[in-house]
């Protein structure tokens, strides 16, 4: 099950991972559910042991004891709690030091020296539903299906940071001294002020479609800046940052709802029907790849819109099992 440590999972917790990191933990809670559930047993410790920090010097060994108690009535298995010991016991750890910290530093019936508290970050997931959430600051972000974002749910005061999975449209709330951050896949880093823009961040690559604003994508040190209806790609395999101008409406159908082709090449509505129904369209012959379509479907299902395919472009659409082949 574990292939990070219980250091980097508290040390999430405090929000203080580098963006390598943040993907590493990202990475491996979407490995499987029982990492999840580890992790959720982890974070209810966090939780509750959080409140401890305020207290003066907490007894560590009392605060031990009940906690071994209580994870051994759990109906969970041993080998789950026995990882989550010791994890538990860093968390116990920090917080004598924070309480010891904060008993030696207050003057006695004055001022109190006050230590933050760590917010664990949140981390969204929409799975079959393209949904849609409200950040702290107000910014806006629609998840696509099978996406995962990882956010703080407050952020720091000189910056606004989230790690993407999948595929997302962003909404940003404006504030030129709290810029926002996006750690994608492939070593990228998006920052914007304030705008909207489109980012798929996926294992084989980056894309990230900007529709206003000015938005910053970074690669090690290679860095561009993409303006309104520009369109940048980053390949798992190589550093260079393509851009161009984009000129494909239909990746904004997970939000719309609807599929817009403009002189739109048959390979690609392929491409987001398979993407949005979760069927498999095959291309039967090499020569329909390139054909264009220029129409619009609205809330159609798809057995009315390769009918429309095959109409407009005189092929055929066959069914095999679960597969469509137009040829």
């Amino acid at each position: 099950m574990k292939h990070i440590t219980d250091e980097l999972l508290v040390k999430y917790l405090l929000e203080a991972c580098d963006a390598q990191e943040i993907e590493q933990v990202t990475l491996w809670l979407n490995q499987n559910e029982e990492n999840l559930v580890y992790y959720k047993q982890l974070k209810k410790i966090w939780d509750e042991s959080a409140s401890l920090a305020s207290a003066p010097p907490i007894d560590t060994d009392d605060a031990w004891l009940r906690l071994k108690q209580k994870m051994q009535t759990s109906k969970q298995g041993f080998s789950l709690y026995r990882n989550l010991y010791y994890a538990a016991a860093s968390i116990l750890l920090l917080l004598g030091l924070f309480g010891a910290y904060k008993y030696v530093n207050q003057e006695p019936k004055t001022n109190t020296v006050e230590i933050p508290i760590a917010i664990a970050p949140k981390v969204l997931e929409s799975n079959k539903t393209t949904i849609i959430d409200t950040l702290s600051d107000q910014s806006i972000v629609t998840l696509n299906k099978n996406a995962t974002l990882a956010y703080p749910s407050q952020f720091k005061p000189a910056e606004r940071r989230v790690t993407l999975t999948g595929e997302a449209f962003f909404n940003i709330s404006p504030n030129k001294s709290q810029p926002f951050y996006i750690n994608a896949s492939n070593d990228v880093e998006i920052k914007v002020i304030g705008t909207s823009f489109n980012v798929k961040s996926f294992d084989a690559y980056t894309e990230v479609i900007v529709e206003t604003g000015i938005v910053e994508v970074r690669k090690f040190n290679r860095v561009i800046l993409l303006h309104p209806h520009e369109k940048a790609r980053i390949d798992k395999e190589d550093s260079t940052i393509v851009v161009e101008k984009n000129k494909d409406k239909l990746y904004k159908y997970f939000r719309s709802k609807e599929f817009e082709c403009d002189n739109t090449p048959l390979w690609r509505v392929v491409e987001v029907l398979n993407e949005a129904y979760g069927d498999s369209v095959v291309i039967g012959r090499s020569d329909l790849k390139s054909l264009t379509l220029t129409t619009r479907f609205d809330n159609e299902s798809l057995e009315s819109i390769l009918e429309i395919i095959s109409e407009t472009f005189e092929i055929n659409v066959e069914k095999k099992g679960n597969k469509y082949i137009l040829k």
